[in-house]
């Protein structure tokens, strides 16, 4: 059955780590990251900077630790239990994500990465974790830092144009236009007066560098 992708909003919103072995606390580190509030639920003591940051129930676990977690992570080395937190977890309405079980999960987690606001994601459904990985160092090495940049003067270009009501040139048609006029390798290069010029000549006067408010990172230079 084919998985449905889309990025989710965890800012401050309950997640449930059962099992605090290695791939649990990956799990934990990677929710942090994204802004959530975790629950990891253990017998064993933490012995890393995790401690501060999360709710550690230090115990076995209890049907109750799933109280108001919209994620499950059932990350245990004992797959009875991860099957028991599954089924306790959709019983109170929670996506559950099972490692060891990918196909037996409501969702599995991509190889990510990012740049900036960039995202990209590569899943196998959960077929092959290793070729995700390899396939995210090849996006690792085409997709250099300098696209951060790139995608800041896009995002900021839409702003103003949003801003002026201003439909004189489509997204899309804007967006290849700046692509064919070589956007990124003038960034790429660090090219501010190169740059200034496709931006103006493209969409007009009223479109810099400075009148975005983008910089290019000392890195691109």
């Amino acid at each position: 059955m084919r998985d449905y992708p889309l990025l989710i909003n965890l800012c401050d919103r309950l997640c449930v780590v059962v099992g605090g072995g290695t791939v649990g606390r990956r799990k934990c580190t990677g929710l942090l990251a994204a802004g959530a509030r975790v629950r990891l639920v253990d017998p064993q003591p933490l012995a890393t900077a995790l401690t501060d940051r999360v709710e550690h129930r230090c115990r076995p676990y209890h049907p109750d630790d799933l109280r108001d977690a919209l994620l499950v992570f059932a990350a245990t080395d004992d797959p009875y239990l991860n099957q028991a937190v599954a089924a306790e977890a959709r019983r109170r309405g929670a996506l559950v994500n099972l490692p060891g079980d990918p196909a037996g999960g409501d969702f599995t987690l991509p190889a990510v990465l990012r740049r900036g606001e960039l995202t990209l994601a590569v899943s196998t459904g959960g077929g092959s974790p290793a070729l995700a990985r390899w396939l995210k160092q090849q996006l690792d090495q085409w997709l250099p830092e300098h696209w951060t940049a790139i995608l800041l003067i896009l995002s900021a270009v839409r702003e103003k144009r949003l801003a002026a009501a201003d439909c004189s040139i489509g997204p899309g048609q804007e967006v290849d236009e700046l692509f064919k006029g070589g956007l990124v390798e003038l960034v790429a290069a660090g090219q501010v007066e190169a740059v200034d010029r496709l931006l103006k000549n493209t969409l007009g006067e009223n479109f810099s560098l400075a009148a975005l408010a983008v910089d290019l990172p000392s890195g691109a230079r």
